[in-house]
């Protein structure tokens, strides 16, 4: 049996080189020699076109895996909707909107109250006359010539509340005159005679209620003296004695 000079490997017999350490084995020993105790000299280099046997590979240790971490129980999240922000024409057509819809309310507004004021159902005006008389100044103007001189239907279509009271000695009248006629007047007498408790006539003034009343309106007048309070008188009458009408 043969080994090599060099590193003692065992020899098949027939190789030239050692198949360990690569040394030349050409001239081997005889079978059953002792290598050399002496030592060897240093690997020749091996020649072209030969190989050396390739060190095994180190052992191969299989990686450690990395532990697996796994979450916490907890709630799940809930994904949130992201909306991206407007771009600057996205922005201006929005305001352009906004403004459109702004500008219809206004002209609905305006609209709406036209009409409204077209449609107010207008009533007749109302003419508001001073008092005829101040209180402290009675008058008590003659009855006209000729009576109501023609005007007697005038006088007919007239209506007059009045409401009265003493004050300091005197007959103060409140009145509303109501010309129901289709002629517009100037003026219009008004006649109050005051009544004892048996009907008996103690006294008549007339005052003149100054206009103009178109037709169909009214006037109104307040504190209009007429005359001291006769002794013992309990009622007062008032009505419209005549009527001047506008020339």
């Amino acid at each position: 049996m043969a080994f090599c000079n060099n590193c003692g490997n065992q020899l098949k017999g027939a190789e030239r080189f050692c198949a360990q350490c690569g040394a030349d084995v050409s001239a081997k020993p005889t079978s059953g020699s002792t290598p050399s105790a002496s030592p060897a000299p240093p690997p020749a280099a091996a020649p072209s076109g030969s190989f050396a046997a390739a060190a095994p590979p180190p052992p191969m240790h299989p990686a450690a895996s990395a532990p697996v971490v796994y979450p916490q129980g907890g709630p799940t999240p809930i994904p949130v909707a992201y909306v991206p922000p407007q771009t600057g024409a996205a922005a201006q057509n929005k305001n352009g909107m906004l403004g459109t819809v702004i500008i219809v309310l206004i002209a609905a507004a305006i609209g709406y109250y036209f009409y409204n004021k077209s449609h107010t159902t207008t009533t007749p005006p109302v003419t508001t006359t001073p008092p005829a008389t101040q209180p402290g100044a009675p008058t008590n103007p003659p009855p006209p010539a000729g009576g109501n001189s023609g005007n007697a239907a005038l006088v007919q279509q007239q209506q007059l509340d009045a409401q009265w009271q003493a004050t300091g000695g005197f007959i103060m009248v409140t009145a509303k005159w109501t010309n129901s006629s289709t002629v517009n007047l100037a003026t219009a007498v008004m006649e109050c005679d005051q009544y004892d408790a048996n009907g008996t006539d103690l006294s008549q003034f007339r005052v003149t209620l100054n206009g103009p009343t178109p037709a169909n309106t009214w006037s109104s007048y307040s504190n209009v003296q007429m005359g001291a309070v006769a002794n013992g008188m309990t009622k007062l009458a008032c009505k419209i004695a005549h009527v001047t009408p506008t020339s």
